[in-house]
């Protein structure tokens, strides 16, 4: 029999913005601790807020009576420890939000700023009398500004924010006036047909969720069903799980200990499909590689789930990707993506993007396109840098819809 703990720590300071001033401060500490036993053949869990208790462990092991199938067993015999953040001072934080909140209220005297500012530290800790050890951490300041306009009768117009684990206030001030001063510049959508737009994976969230999925893949519920091995898209693009530290709070190992080689794993690798997402359980079942997508809280079972993806950047700058073309930012929408790939969205808010800045603010419209183009003939390359929101941009041509 082998007991494990699987352990979440959870520290964050949060600053409640009103008005562009600091109404409250709330700090938290939460550690939420889950303790499995395995026998062999079947999995026991328990859970319990705070240190694991001996009842906790007593509880689970009474739940192996529920026969929860588990041959696979735990990992053993492993051991990494990984930081990836650096804890800040409460006092440091507060001084720096108050300054940069200052700033924005002395620059920008035509908006209003609310929300959150959070400082958060998170850690996951897996381990066992199996020898195994695993311990990740990450620290980063998470800041999400809704921004209205002082005449306006919105609830908020824009946003600013990013997550930053390195606070610095020249850079984020450089990135949020350069929004606020092309929101304050209406212009024109240009006439045109097809324009780049700077996008991201989580655009086609849904697609990947059914089609990558494992299991559907082996039942013949994919779209992609028998096409391992197939090119589906462009040379230059390639989808991979991604538990890097190029990853904001993505821990290394997932709720079952798997792990990926260098901390990534492609599933669409320059543009041919390799495999399928899958758990230990799927992977056991369908005779399919593991690729660390289990998910579950702290006293769950661990489950399949959408693995954080990430589009591997193609070597170039989004300045050379668009060759002084003009692209799309686009900040909210909506939309969504059928079955045979056809995607779809309204466009509340964007900017227009023209020589290495926003440059103005479009009206709403709408963009329109298939995956298979999108990603394939339409596909231009995901940028080397992180242009805006602490990520890469995918840059694909999009139809534009008026």
């Amino acid at each position: 029999m082998v007991k494990e703990l699987y352990q979440t720590i959870l520290r964050e300071t949060s600053l409640n913005v009103t008005s562009g001033e600091i109404d409250s401060i709330r700090k938290k500490s939460i550690t939420k601790s889950g303790c499995r036993v395995y026998d062999g053949s079947y999995l026991g869990v328990s859970g319990v807020l705070g240190e694991p208790t001996p009842e906790a462990w007593t509880q689970a092991e009474a739940n192996l009576s529920r026969r929860i199938p588990c041959p696979w067993g735990p990992e053993t015999g492993k051991r990494r420890t990984c930081r990836r953040g650096t804890a800040m001072d409460a006092g440091r934080f507060l001084q720096l939000a108050e300054e940069l909140l200052k700033t924005l209220r002395q620059d920008f005297p035509q908006f209003i700023f609310s929300n959150k500012i959070n400082f958060t530290e998170d850690e996951v800790r897996l381990q066992n009398d199996g020898g195994l050890s695993y311990a990740w951490q990450d620290a980063a300041v998470q800041m999400s500004l809704l921004v209205r306009a002082q005449d306006s009768v919105n609830i908020f117009d824009t946003g600013i924010g990013s997550v930053y684990r390195t606070f610095d206030l020249e850079q984020v001030l450089k990135e949020a006036g350069e929004m606020l001063e092309a929101h304050l510049n209406p212009i024109a959508l240009p006439d045109v047909e097809k324009l780049p737009v700077l996008g991201s994976p989580g655009m086609f969230e849904r697609a990947w969720a059914e089609g990558l999925n494992g299991q559907k893949l082996a039942r013949n519920a994919s779209p992609w069903s028998g096409m391992v091995g197939q090119k589906l898209f462009a040379d230059c693009f390639t989808l991979e799980v991604d538990r890097s530290s190029q990853n904001f709070f993505e821990p290394f190992f997932d709720p079952e200990g798997s792990c990926l080689e260098g901390d990534t794993l492609p599933l669409i690798e320059n543009g041919v499909f390799r495999r399928g997402y899958a758990d230990k359980k799927c992977a056991w079942e369908q005779h399919m590689e593991p690729t660390a997508a289990a998910s579950g809280a702290y006293d769950d079972v661990p489950a399949l789930a959408l693995p954080s993806l990430s589009v591997r950047p193609t070597g170039k700058t989004l300045e050379e990707l668009l060759d002084g073309r003009p692209a799309l930012y686009v900040l909210t929408s909506g939309g969504d993506i059928t079955p045979d790939g056809s995607f779809a969205t309204p466009v509340q808010m964007a900017y227009l993007y023209q020589n290495g800045r926003l440059v103005g603010r479009l009206p709403e419209f709408g963009l329109r396109g298939n995956l298979t183009d999108l990603l394939g003939k339409d596909f231009l390359g995901c940028s080397q840098d992180r242009p805006y929101d602490s990520a890469n941009a995918c840059v694909m041509e999009m139809t534009i819809v008026r």
